[in-house]
């Protein structure tokens, strides 16, 4: 079952302001993205895979610390420990799918409400995080 897009983008446009304003892009992510934000869209791990065997453009980003990406990743993703995004965020490409993950998905989700208020509308967060992705 894919990501349901079209009702997460309804839902999204539902809400015509924000109800919060996003800090100066050096602040801390977790400090910028308030927890009601944090329920983001997902990416099973089976489905990340497929995309991947069938070669479909996705740039996956591992915000975990270097070293946990040092004791595996999955492979391509672009080290980018979540302390450290609000200042690299620029380094990724808008209009790719974007697939983000960490250890079990809580700092993913973070990662991924921080980039959608940053206009990054293809930014999903890999459920289960690399622990899920790794058991596949």
């Amino acid at each position: 079952m894919g990501f349901p897009f079209a009702a997460f983008f309804t839902s999204m446009l539902a809400t015509a302001t924000p109800s919060y304003i996003v800090a100066a892009d050096t602040a801390p992510v977790a400090d910028t993205v308030p927890a009601a934000e944090q329920s983001v869209p997902l990416i099973e791990p089976a489905q990340l895979g497929a995309l991947m065997k069938a070669n479909v453009r996705v740039v996956i980003v591992d915000v975990r610390e270097p070293d946990e990406f040092a004791q595996g990743h999955i492979d391509g993703a672009i080290p980018m420990p979540l302390g450290t995004l609000a200042a690299r965020y620029g380094e990724l490409p808008k209009d790719a799918q974007l697939v983000v993950y960490c250890r079990s998905g809580h700092r993913s989700a973070k990662a991924v409400a921080f980039l959608l208020a940053h206009g990054y509308s293809r930014a999903v967060s890999l459920h289960g995080g690399y622990m899920a992705w790794a058991a596949s």
